[in-house]
């Protein structure tokens, strides 16, 4: 297996003594003097200060020139001595033992200027960078953030322009990575925020990703969750927010293990250039005296995590299946009206867990049907919609194991004319022809015969069901199969199965699916592209169970007000913490029979269900009499991935949020088909009382870091002459430091904002005995503690209370009704 997380350095010598110089340092081209050969990637500026003063001085020139009248503003191209990166073995097509180049382009343009002419120079400029860098075939390139964040929008601006240059969009496009912090405690998603905007002011653009510096603190779980949802390129760690452990080696603590090890899951692979990430080291000369083995030491021991991450990532045994798979959007399977490919049955059949459990399902009704057996009167089994046979399989395995192949009949039933064709085959070679089969439809199977001519079945067997559940037309086609070839006791497989929803956010979802121009109104099933729920509960909508209704004693009549094919549900979900949302995330549970069920709900899931006696045998209520349930995912199940009922314009909410949620399930026997239908109202509450002036500040707890997750990695990772032995006992990765004042971190004052300046060379470097707490990071999100906005009113969980209060809902937001009358999708009936 081939790994994309890689290891990147940023050297630490200075650029301002070569400035003047038209050789490259040898740190530059080859690998840094005293680093050992284990990294992938250099970080290096493209070009020097030089530069920078030459254009200084053009702009200048083109000032004074613009008072005598309107000058084009021309920024020359950077000349040999004012490079960075050589002309010369910068990426090796042979990927020789010579590492390439990530760009650092310009950090003291200003893109956000008031002044257009500013920006003109800015964009100029970088896009004099980026030619140079796609010459010399560096395909990725970080830009420092915007410095004044009022102007915002200006920067944004200029961004998308960038992006829309040829240079930059031509096949094969360069990457813009906009360097930010990960997290700030001051603010949480204040980072998330401004990293928000910007994409969507740049539309969602392909090439612009988003580098991380990881903090010194811990990061709260929603705030992580929402940046793996995010296009990462880059996590830029720097040597101050190590600490040193018991033998004066440099470790991380281990959230920050934990945040590294989920990045790698995530690995890259859901974007769309197939972007790799790479964890850049940085700033290491600065505590290379204070820990042992130097510079040298940071490398390895991130190596050496990387290398631990990717054996646990790969003990689970499908992950070698799953990392051969690639992300993917993919319309949902309609096999009632479309003919499924060889290629896809035989995708489903390696799902040894689904089997396993049908397996399970079907001895155990065999078992409870057995009495009704005779020689004269055989057990009727009915498998609809029988594919390839995989459950004709399992059920002769069960009636060896119980001895009754004379006791039992088996119908197979299977409209693929090609799937039916396989059945005949393994009819003949392993059933021995004891399978009766049957070429139709199920929903037309002798539904004009006489009753007494028609077939009566004590136990039907199918695997109807997709990705929401009932998304295959499961209700309808097993409707036909109880209405006429049905008992007042038949058993069904599966018994029941309930549809989930949850809010969620997932630009790389969104992006994907309005690059490619597919329809943003109808759903699709997505696999390995993550995504965020939002909400703390997922809601049940609901929930279909068979037999669907009562049969009378003639056997002719049913209580047809009882069968119901279309649904709807309206759903609330309160939502902690402002986002955005993309559009809904669907799952389904199933009961096959007795006590075995499936579930395709996320881990440690809480989900909030529809009343039944059932259900409330096994959940418990909540403050508001509602029945809640935790659920997981059923392990190593493959055979359904989420389906994502998506919003046409993402809808962004603040913190402390309502959704109102209508999700439909529309039956048309006029227009015979079947679709769904969805839409979304937000709501905040506003709290209306007279209060006193009077204000305490009040601290918020940072909640503790929680991790879980899945996805891919492995290891192109170098490593020293160190043995793993060696860094077992001196780099203890189980070492959970929580007493930082006891183990003390080398830096205690450096911000995340600091590392991002750090990496564009935006702050003097200087050893901990020099900082003081006047240095202030340049781009401080911070607020006046107790007040929310520019008048310095008092936030609201600072006031005391001085009268009644009066909640009112406020409606904040509301969306389209979306796939109206199936036009999008639909299933045809």
């Amino acid at each position: 297996m081939h790994s994309n997380v890689f290891v990147g350095v940023k050297p630490g010598f200075n650029y301002k003594q070569h400035s003047k110089s038209s050789h490259f340092p040898e740190n530059v081209s080859s690998h840094a003097p005293g680093l050992p050969s284990n990294y992938d990637y250099v970080l290096l500026p493209i070009t020097t200060s030089r530069y920078k003063e030459i254009v200084g001085q053009v702009f200048k020139e083109f000032r004074n020139q613009s008072k005598e009248g309107w000058q084009a503003l021309r920024v020359p191209e950077p000349q040999l001595q004012d490079i960075c990166i050589p002309p010369f073995n910068v990426n090796k097509p042979d990927g020789g033992d010579t590492p390439s180049y990530i760009g650092l382009l310009s950090s003291w343009l200003e893109l956000e200027s008031p002044d257009p002419s500013v920006r003109d120079l800015g964009l100029k400029v970088l896009l004099n960078e980026c030619r140079y860098a796609r010459f010399v075939g560096i395909n990725k390139l970080i830009l420092a953030p915007p410095r004044d964040l009022s102007n915002l929008q200006l920067y944004g601006q200029m961004i998308f322009r960038l992006l829309q240059n040829p240079i930059i969009c031509t096949a094969p496009a360069l990457t813009i990575s906009i360097s930010l912090p990960l997290y700030e405690d001051s603010d949480p998603l204040a980072t998330w925020e401004l990293w928000n905007t910007v994409r969507k002011l740049c539309e969602y653009h392909s090439s612009l990703t988003i580098s991380l510096a990881l903090p010194r603190t811990r990061t709260p779980s929603f705030v992580l969750n929402r940046w793996l949802t995010e296009p990462v390129s880059c996590l830029l760690v720097s040597s101050s927010i190590f600490a040193s452990n018991q033998y004066e080696y440099p470790v991380l603590h281990k959230f920050n293990q934990n945040l590294i090890l989920k990045f790698q899951k995530i690995n890259g692979d859901s974007q769309i250039l197939g972007n790799e990430l790479c964890v850049i080291l940085h700033g290491m000369e600065k505590y290379a005296n204070d820990v042992k083995g130097g510079e040298s030491a940071y490398l390895e021991y991130i190596n050496y995590l990387l290398k631990k991450g990717d054996k646990f990532l790969n003990s689970n045994g499908n992950r070698q299946l799953m990392l051969q798979e690639e992300s993917r959007i993919m319309p949902p399977l309609k096999p009632h009206s479309d003919m499924l490919l060889n290629s896809t049955y035989l995708t489903f059949e390696k799902d040894l867990v689904k089997y396993d459990l049908y397996e399970s399902a079907i001895l155990k009704a065999l078992q409870d049907l057995s009495s009704r057996a005779s020689f004269g009167r055989p057990l009727v089994v009915l498998v609809a919609g029988a594919g390839r046979g995989p459950l004709v399989d399992r059920t002769f395995k069960i009636l060896s194991m119980l001895s009754m192949e004379s006791k039992v009949s088996i119908i197979a039933i299977e409209k693929n004319p090609q799937a039916y064709l396989y059945l005949q085959k393994r009819n003949f070679d392993y059933w021995d022809n004891k399978v009766k089969l049957v070429r139709e439809d199920m929903t037309k199977w002798q539904i004009n015969d006489p009753l007494e001519k028609r077939v009566q079945v004590d136990l039907c067997i199918s695997e109807l069901l997709g990705s929401f559940g009932c998304n295959e037309l499961s209700p309808e086609c097993l409707w036909s199969i109880e209405k006429y070839h049905s008992n007042n006791d038949t058993v069904f497989i599966p018994r029941s199965y309930s549809s989930y929803i949850a809010p969620i956010s997932s630009p790389l979802f969104y992006q994907k699916l309005s690059q490619a121009n597919h329809s943003m109104e109808a759903p699709w099933v997505v696999h390995r592209v993550p995504y965020c729920i939002l909400s703390s509960k997922i809601n049940e909508v609901w929930r279909f169970e068979h037999p669907m209704c009562e049969k009378d004693v003639s056997q002719e009549k049913y209580d047809c007000d009882a069968v119901k094919f279309s649904q709807s549900s309206m759903n609330e979900f309160k939502i902690k913490h402002r986002g955005e949302i993309h559009g809904f995330i669907g799952f389904f549970t199933a009961n096959l029979y007795s006590d075995i069920f499936l579930s395709t709900l996320p881990d440690d899931s809480t989900v909030r269900l529809k009343s039944s006696e059932e259900t409330s045998m096994h959940a418990r209520k909540d403050e508001n009499l509602q029945l809640i349930k935790k659920c997981d995912h059923t392990p190593n199940m493959t055979s359904w991935s989420p389906i994502i009922f998506p919003l046409r314009q993402p809808i962004s909410f603040i913190d402390d949020s309502e959704l109102s949620v209508l999700m439909s399930r529309i039956h048309s026997d006029t227009e015979q088909k079947t679709w769904y239908e969805w839409s979304l109202e937000s709501f905040i509450y506003l709290m209306l009382s007279n209060y006193g002036l009077g204000a305490t500040a009040t601290s918020v707890a940072t909640p503790r870091f929680m991790a879980t997750d899945d996805t891919k990695t492995s290891g192109r990772h170098h490593y020293s002459a160190m043995t793993n032995q060696k860094l077992d006992n001196q780099i203890d990765l189980d070492q959970d430091i929580e007493n930082e004042e006891e183990q003390g971190f080398l830096s205690n004052l450096e911000t995340g904002w600091q590392s991002v300046q750090d990496i564009h060379g935006l702050s003097e470097t200087a050893r901990p005995s020099q900082l003081n707490s006047t240095n202030k990071p340049m781009f401080d999100l911070k607020s006046s503690k107790g007040l929310d906005s520019v008048d310095e009113s008092p936030r609201h969980e600072d006031l005391e209370e001085d009268g009644p209060e009066v909640h009112v809902r406020v409606k904040t937001g509301v969306s389209t009704l979306h796939n109206v009358c199936g036009g999008a999708f639909s299933l045809p009936l």
